[in-house]
C-alpha cells in the first residue's frame, strides 16, 4: 500500500467487516436525516417568503434619522452565519482526523495528500447544504416574488460563499500563526455585525436588491472555490501532523457534547481550539483588608467573578455584540415585533451567558466555593452578583432604546431592571446543573441513547428564561409597559433568584 487511497479502502474494508449495525439501521439513518433536511429546507423557505412580503409592505426607508431598510436584516444574518461558520470551521478542522485514524494513518510512509483528501473535502461539503439555504432565503426576503433561476442561482452564490468562507480557514490551517488570525477574524466578523447594522442604520442607505447579473456572479464565486479547492489539495502534505490531531481531537470531544446535549462541555470543546490566553498577573486585592472579616470571603468570590469578566475581552465584545442586536431590530422604520422579540431574548442570554463564566468554571473545579467559609446556597446567590450587576447596565442601553421608539422610557428602564435578575438567575442555574446520567436505562432516539431525565437537565436555566420574560414579551406585543407587568416582573425576579440559589442534589 504506496497510497492513502489504498490505506483508506484496507481500513474501511476491515472496519465494514466488524460493524455491529446493519442495512436496516443504515437506511433508517438516511432516511431521518432526509426528511430532516426536507423539512427544515421547506420551512425556512417558507419563512422567508411570508418574512419577505411583511418587510416589502413596510413604509420606504427615510433618508434623514436612524433607519434601516428591513431587507438589512437579512444581508447581516447572512454575513454572522458565514463568519460563524468559518469560525466552527477553524475550531473543529477543517482538516482533521480522529484519533484512532491519526495514531495509524499519519506515522505511515505514504502519500499524504491522497490520505488527507477526504478529511479535507468533509468541512467543504458540508458547508454547501447551509450555505444554500442561506442565499435562498436571503434571496426570498429581499425579493419574495422570485423565479426559479433566480432563486437557484442565490442557492448556488450562497453555497459557493459557504464553501470559500470553509476552504480559507482550511488554507490557513498550514500555518499556525495564519490559522489564529484566520480564527481571530472570523470571530470578529460575527461580532462587528451588529456594530456594521448600526452604522447602517445611520447612513440609512436604500434597501438592498438582489444583483441583475446574479447568475454570473454566482458562477464567478463558484470558480473562486474550484481555485481554492485545488490549491488547498496541493497544500495537504504541508499539513504538520500534530495540527491535524488537535483538531480531530476538538472535534470529537466537540462531538460527544453535542451527542449528550452538554452546552458547558461544547464550550470547553471549542474554547480549548482558541489560543492561549494571555496570563494574567495576580491580583493581591488588597483592599479586603479594609472589609469586615465576615465578609471577606463574600467580597473575594464577587472580586474573582469581576476579574474574570474584565481579563476576558472575548466576553466584553459579546457584550457589545449582543447590545446591538435587539438595536438592530428596532432600527428599521416600522419594527416587526416577532423579529423584535427574537433579537432581544437572544440578545439578552448571550450577553448573561457572558458575565457567568465563573459559575461555570466553578462547577468544573469547585476548589474555590469548596474554601471559603460559605454555604452552598450563599455562594450562588454571590455568583449572581456581577452578571445581576453587568445586566442591569446592558438593559439600560437596550431599553432605553425601546423607550425612544415606543414612549414612556422611565417604565422601560424599570422593566428593563427588573428583568436583569432573571437572565442572570438563568444562566448561573445553567452553570450549576447536574451532569447527565447515563449509567441507567437509556432511551434511544434520533440522535442516539440518552437517559431519560435528559430533557430536564438541558432545560435548566433557559426554564427561568422563558418563563422570566413573558412581561417583557407583552409589553413588546402591546407597544406599552402597563404598571402590572412591572410588578409582575418584579416578582418573577424575587422566582428566579430564589430557584436558582437553591442548592441541587448533587450539592447537598
Amino acid at each position: 500500500m504506496r497510497t492513502g487511497r489504498a490505506v483508506r479502502r484496507w481500513t474501511r474494508l476491515r472496519t465494514g467487516g466488524r460493524a455491529a449495525g446493519s442495512v436496516t439501521d443504515l437506511l433508517a439513518d438516511v432516511y431521518t436525516a432526509a426528511l430532516a433536511l426536507v423539512m427544515t429546507v421547506a420551512v425556512a423557505l417558507t419563512a422567508a417568503t411570508h418574512l419577505g412580503a411583511e418587510l416589502a409592505a413596510a413604509p420606504p426607508t427615510v433618508s434623514a434619522g436612524v433607519a434601516l431598510a428591513p431587507g438589512w436584516l437579512a444581508v447581516l444574518a447572512a454575513v454572522a452565519a458565514l463568519g460563524g461558520l468559518a469560525g466552527l470551521a477553524a475550531r473543529l478542522g477543517p482538516v482533521a482526523l480522529s484519533g484512532p485514524q491519526a495514531r495509524w494513518w499519519l506515522p505511515l510512509p505514504v502519500d499524504r495528500r491522497s490520505l488527507l483528501r477526504p478529511a479535507a473535502a468533509r468541512w467543504p461539503l458540508l458547508a454547501v447544504v447551509p450555505g444554500a439555504l442561506l442565499g435562498a432565503a436571503v434571496a426570498l426576503v429581499v425579493r419574495p416574488r422570485l423565479g426559479a433561476g433566480a432563486l437557484a442561482a442565490a442557492a448556488v452564490l450562497g453555497a459557493a460563499a459557504a464553501v470559500v468562507a470553509v476552504l480559507a480557514t482550511a488554507l490557513a490551517q498550514v500555518s499556525a500563526a495564519a490559522h489564529r488570525r484566520a480564527r481571530r477574524a472570523a470571530d470578529l466578523l460575527v461580532a462587528a455585525v451588529p456594530v456594521l447594522g448600526l452604522l447602517l442604520a445611520v447612513a440609512a442607505p436604500a434597501a438592498p436588491r438582489l444583483p441583475t447579473a446574479l447568475p454570473a456572479l454566482a458562477a464567478a464565486v463558484v470558480a473562486l472555490a474550484v481555485a481554492a479547492a485545488l490549491s488547498l489539495d496541493a497544500r495537504l502534505g504541508r499539513l504538520r501532523d500534530a495540527v491535524v490531531r488537535e483538531r480531530g481531537a476538538a472535534a470529537g470531544e466537540a462531538l460527544g457534547a453535542l451527542l449528550a446535549l452538554d452546552t458547558r462541555a461544547l464550550g470547553r470543546a471549542l474554547g480549548q481550539a482558541a489560543a492561549p490566553a494571555a496570563r494574567a498577573r495576580s491580583s493581591p486585592m488588597r483592599w479586603l483588608v479594609r472589609v469586615p472579616v465576615r465578609r471577606r470571603a463574600a467580597a473575594a468570590l464577587v472580586t474573582a467573578d469581576a476579574l474574570l469578566l474584565a481579563r476576558s475581552p472575548r466576553h466584553l465584545v459579546q457584550l457589545l455584540a449582543a447590545a446591538c442586536l435587539p438595536l438592530l431590530a428596532l432600527a428599521v422604520p416600522q419594527p416587526v415585533p416577532v423579529v423584535t422579540i427574537v433579537l432581544l431574548v437572544v440578545g439578552a442570554y448571550v450577553a448573561a451567558l457572558a458575565t457567568a463564566d465563573g459559575a461555570r468554571q466553578a462547577h468544573v473545579a469547585p476548589a474555590l466555593d469548596a474554601l471559603l467559609p460559605l454555604a452552598q446556597k450563599h455562594v450562588r446567590l454571590l455568583r449572581l452578583a456581577v452578571p445581576t450587576g453587568v445586566l442591569v447596565a446592558w438593559s439600560l442601553v437596550v431599553f432605553a432604546a425601546l423607550g425612544w421608539r415606543y414612549g414612556d422610557a422611565g417604565s422601560w428602564l424599570v422593566l428593563g431592571v427588573l428583568g436583569a435578575p432573571v437572565w442572570a438567575a438563568a444562566v448561573v442555574r445553567a452553570a450549576y446543573r447536574p451532569l447527565p446520567d447515563f449509567s441507567g436505562p437509556l432511551v434511544h432516539t434520533p440522535m442516539g441513547a440518552l437517559p431519560p431525565g435528559m430533557t430536564s437537565v438541558v432545560a435548566k436555566g433557559p426554564d427561568i428564561a422563558s418563563l422570566g420574560a413573558i412581561p417583557v414579551l407583552v409589553a413588546l406585543l402591546l407597544g406599552a409597559v402597563p404598571p402590572a407587568l412591572l410588578a409582575a416582573q418584579a416578582v418573577l425576579a424575587v422566582i428566579a433568584v430564589a430557584v436558582a440559589a437553591r442548592p441541587g442534589r448533587a450539592a447537598t
